[in-house]
């Protein structure tokens, strides 16, 4: 059984009144739901109690560019003679996160010639005093974060206000743990149309291999799914909370690496394929441009 070192993981304010939402395939022990209010970890200070306040009007903040910025995301472990693949766990944090960072861990451990990663997406309303830690440990072992929106909707069924909301509360949220503004967007069901594309405030990330692991097939069938569309840029599609997904995933990292590719995470993908994502396209793989 694999175990984890101990790590300092950052301390969170919880809000215990409010109502966790319970959606009927994704139960949830807590009813503890953390929100961008009860995450924040500090309090800012009054004009009063701080003096760099002024009167003076503030300066604008610079225009986002549209462009996924990747400067800061480290690709120094990838083998360029390799083909790449990135792997995607929908629906997290949920019950078998820490066990797919896990094998993830043992598996780089082993292969450090190989290291692999992944983006996780979350759901906003899937964060409690459980859940929480696996998310936690998916971070340090350097996954990335990617919003799955907060209630897990049907992007195309809402209005816009709604629909930006969906997005806003679930970076807010991430955004307490790696501390970024934004993130790559997976929208539920991968439903998607022109409303939802012009509310993006990143990339939308769909797929080229989906393994249908919520379907709960054999974990052969899992890993034959994944063999069937690989190609060079390929984005996987996986779930949370499955157990053949984590066994899956066991033989998918050597045997991938035995084929010639390594495993990573879509901004890794993005950047090592020199492929630029721009704010509500949509992609399904990256290709070099």
């Amino acid at each position: 059984m694999n175990t984890f070192k101990k790590i300092a993981l950052p301390v969170l304010t919880l809000t215990s009144s409010l109502t966790f939402l319970l959606f009927p395939a994704c139960k949830r022990q807590s009813s503890t739901v953390y929100t961008g209010d009860n995450l924040n970890v500090s309090v800012l200070p009054s004009k009063e109690e701080n003096p760099s306040f002024t009167n003076e009007t503030p300066t604008p903040a610079p225009e986002r560019s549209n462009v996924w910025q990747t400067d800061d995301i480290d690709i120094s472990h990838l083998n360029l003679e390799k083909k790449h693949v990135a792997f995607t766990f929908d629906d997290a944090p949920g019950k078998t996160l820490e066990r797919i960072v896990s094998v993830f861990t043992e598996f780089n451990e082993n292969n450090p010639d190989c290291k692999a990663s992944a983006t996780v997406f979350y759901n906003g309303s899937y964060f409690n005093e459980n859940t929480l830690p696996s998310a936690q440990l998916a971070l340090v072992a350097g996954f990335e974060m990617g919003n799955h929106t907060y209630s897990h909707f049907n992007l195309c069924s809402l209005d816009p206000i709604t629909l930006q909301k969906e997005i806003d509360d679930t970076d807010v949220i991430l955004k307490q743990l790696d501390g970024k503004d934004r993130h790559l967007l997976r929208a539920p069901y991968g439903s998607l149309n022109e409303t939802v594309k012009e509310t993006a405030t990143s990339p939308i990330i769909d797929w080229s291999i989906d393994t249908l692991d919520w379907q709960n097939p054999e974990v052969e069938v899992i890993c034959q799914r994944v063999y069937d569309g690989l190609e060079n840029g390929a984005i996987v599609l996986m779930h949370d909370g499955f157990e053949n997904t984590v066994q899956a995933v066991k033989i998918l990292l050597p045997e991938l690496k035995r084929m010639g590719y390594q495993v990573t995470s879509v901004s890794q993908l993005a950047k090592v394929h020199s492929c630029s994502l721009k704010t509500g396209n949509v992609y399904t793989r990256a290709r070099n441009k």
